[in-house]
C-alpha cells in the first residue's frame, strides 16, 4: 500500500515537471520567433487630396507612421475600391497614377518610384532601418477617380526588398472620395468715383453745385485768382489719372497766353496757369487732402508758386488703388497793359480715368 502511494506521487511529479517545461519552451518560441515574422499596422494614416473634383489632375499626399524597426527597401501603394488587403482589388473608375511624380517626401526619405501603373505605385530605396516613424509622400499629376458615389482606398505595405516583393513588414489603408464642389463666385465691380465743383464734400457725398466763377477785372498790377475742388477714388489696380482739357481765356480772337512750363506768376504779363497745391504767391489753394498718400498732383502741377496749363496734361494720378482724395485746383490770370479790352472766358474740363 505504501509502495503504491509512493509510486503514484512520483509519477504525478514527473508529469507536472514535464508540462511546466513544455509551457516554458512555448513561451520562449513565442517571444523569439513571432516578432520576426508578424506584420504591424501603420499608424496615423492619412490622405490629403489637393482637389476632390472628379477626374481632376491633382496631387495626393500620403502620410503614415512606420511601426516596425526593420529595414525597409520599398513601399507598395495599391489603389482599390476596397481597403481590405486580402479582397480582390478593383481599380477605381477613372483613377490613373501611371504618370504620377514623387515631388516631396518627409520623414523616412531616399525613395524614388520603382514602378507604376494605372492603380499602383511602388517606391524603392536602399534598404535602411526605420529611424523616423512619421513620414509623408506627395505625388503630383494624379488623375482623380470619376465616380463620386463611392470612396476608394490606397492599400499600403512596406517591404524589405527594393522591388515590392516578399513578405510585408507593416501594412494599412487610407481612404478618400471625390465630390463635386460647391461653386461660389462673387465679383467686386470696377469703381471710379469723381466729383467736381467749386466746393466738394469729402468722399464726394455732395457739392455746392457751382461751376462758374467771375474772377473780376483784369489789371496789369495784380493777379486774378480762382479755385475749384475735385474728389476722386478708385479700386482700379492701375489707379487713376485726371487730365485738364480746354483753352486759355479769350475775348474774340484775342487769347491770353498759357504757361507751357512751370513758371511763377508775373503780374503785367499775359499768363494763364493752374496748379494743385497750396501757394503764397499769390496766396491761394490747398495741398491734396486725404489718407491715400499714393494719390498725388503731377510734378508740373505739384510745386507751390509754379503754374502751368497745357490742354490734355495729367494733373493728378495714382499708380494703384486709391480711395478718396480731394484736390484743390488754383487758377491764375495775369494781363499785360497792352491787352485788348473785352470779356475773357474759358471752360476747363477735367476727365478722370480708372486704369482697370
Amino acid at each position: 500500500m505504501h509502495h503504491r502511494v509512493f509510486h503514484f506521487n512520483s509519477l504525478f511529479t514527473w508529469h507536472y515537471m514535464w508540462a511546466e517545461q513544455l509551457l516554458s519552451l512555448l513561451i520562449a518560441l513565442l517571444i523569439f520567433v513571432v516578432p520576426a515574422s508578424a506584420a504591424m499596422r501603420f499608424q496615423e494614416r492619412s490622405l490629403f487630396m489637393n482637389s476632390t473634383v472628379p477626374g481632376a489632375v491633382t496631387s495626393y499626399e500620403v502620410s503614415f507612421q512606420y511601426m516596425s524597426p526593420q529595414a525597409v527597401g520599398s513601399v507598395d501603394m495599391l489603389f482599390c475600391v476596397d481597403p481590405i488587403p486580402y479582397n480582390p482589388c478593383v481599380t477605381p473608375a477613372g483613377l490613373d497614377v501611371s504618370d504620377a511624380v514623387l515631388s516631396e517626401q518627409l520623414g523616412e526619405i531616399g525613395f524614388s518610384i520603382y514602378s507604376q501603373s494605372t492603380n499602383q505605385i511602388i517606391l524603392t530605396r536602399t534598404p535602411g532601418v526605420i529611424t523616423t516613424t512619421g513620414s509623408s509622400y506627395k505625388f503630383d499629376n494624379v488623375v482623380n477617380p470619376v465616380d463620386d458615389s463611392e470612396s476608394f482606398a490606397i492599400r499600403l505595405k512596406s517591404l524589405a526588398t527594393t522591388d515590392g516583393t516578399g513578405p510585408q513588414i507593416d501594412f494599412g489603408s487610407v481612404k478618400g472620395q471625390v465630390a463635386e464642389g460647391i461653386f461660389i463666385e462673387t465679383q467686386v465691380p470696377p469703381i471710379l468715383i469723381f466729383c467736381l465743383a467749386e466746393v466738394v464734400a469729402d468722399n464726394c457725398e455732395g457739392t455746392n453745385e457751382t461751376f462758374y466763377t467771375d474772377m473780376g477785372a483784369l489789371s496789369a498790377d495784380s493777379t486774378l485768382v480762382a479755385k475749384s475742388e475735385m474728389g476722386v477714388g478708385t479700386n482700379a489696380s492701375g489707379g487713376f489719372a485726371i487730365t485738364a482739357n480746354g483753352t486759355s481765356l479769350a475775348a474774340g480772337t484775342t487769347v491770353i497766353d498759357t504757361i507751357e512750363t512751370p513758371t511763377v506768376s508775373v503780374p503785367g504779363t499775359n499768363q494763364f496757369g493752374i496748379n494743385l497745391v497750396e501757394n503764397d504767391s499769390p496766396a491761394i489753394g490747398n495741398n491734396p487732402q486725404g489718407d491715400w498718400a499714393n494719390a498725388v498732383a503731377s510734378d508740373d502741377y505739384g510745386t507751390p508758386n509754379l503754374y502751368k496749363f497745357v490742354s490734355g496734361d495729367v494733373v493728378a494720378y495714382s499708380p494703384n488703388v486709391s480711395l478718396m482724395k480731394k484736390f484743390t485746383v488754383s487758377y491764375i490770370v495775369n494781363a499785360s497793359p497792352s491787352l485788348k479790352a473785352g470779356v475773357y472766358t474759358t471752360t476747363i474740363s477735367y476727365i478722370a480715368s480708372g486704369r482697370f
